[in-house]
């Protein structure tokens, strides 16, 4: 952001003690101007037992293998781009969505809410941003070719439940394997 929304004048980053971060602040007028994460949507959808996953196409990580996911539109609502994203990335209509986590990506800035679904049918094929898609077992998932931590959080997390017959909704925070806790930015005391 280089530019104050309210007045025109130039913004300056600003750290904010009691944040922990810093925020876009106009030199004229003196708005504060936060920046939210983006929210993204993925489903997790499923036929007869396996899971529809899609090759992606596109950066970031092309050709690795990710559930059909992807950013809201304006005005969208999470479940509806959960729906939207299995469509354009494997073909096929899901059914029967229900909220099942949300994942918290700060090093990406990014909300990501997974949805459980069903196929409506088996008739799926690669969209414009997927390599291929296909169906895949607890057994066949290509965990070493996973796109994001995300999906390897949200398939573990979907099979332990599916041993249980139990589908809480979860919440975490996917921070990279190597991130120390004590390096993290954290509010600083008064």
């Amino acid at each position: 952001m280089k530019y104050c929304s309210e007045c025109g004048n130039p913004v300056t980053s600003e750290e904010r003690a009691l944040v922990g971060a810093s925020r876009f602040v106009c030199t004229v007028c003196g708005s504060i101007f936060h920046q939210s994460p983006r929210l993204a949507a993925a489903c997790i959808a499923e036929w007869k037992g396996q899971i529809l996953l899609c090759r992606r196409a596109v950066q970031p990580a092309a050709g690795l293998w990710g559930l059909p996911a992807g950013f809201l539109a304006a005005r969208e609502s999470a479940s509806a781009a959960a729906a939207r994203e299995t469509l354009e990335e494997a073909g096929v209509d899901v059914e029967d969505l229900r909220p099942y986590g949300v994942m918290h990506i700060p090093d990406n800035d990014q909300l990501r809410v997974v949805y459980l679904g069903r196929l409506v049918d088996n008739h799926f094929k690669a969209g414009p941003e997927a390599l291929e898609a296909g169906l895949f077992g607890e057994a066949q998932i290509p965990w070493e070719d996973l796109a994001f931590a995300t999906t390897r959080h949200a398939l573990k997390r979907y099979f332990a439940d599916r041993q249980t017959g139990i589908f809480g909704f979860f919440f975490a925070d996917i921070v990279p394997v190597n991130a120390q806790p004590h390096a993290r930015s954290r509010p600083r005391a008064r």
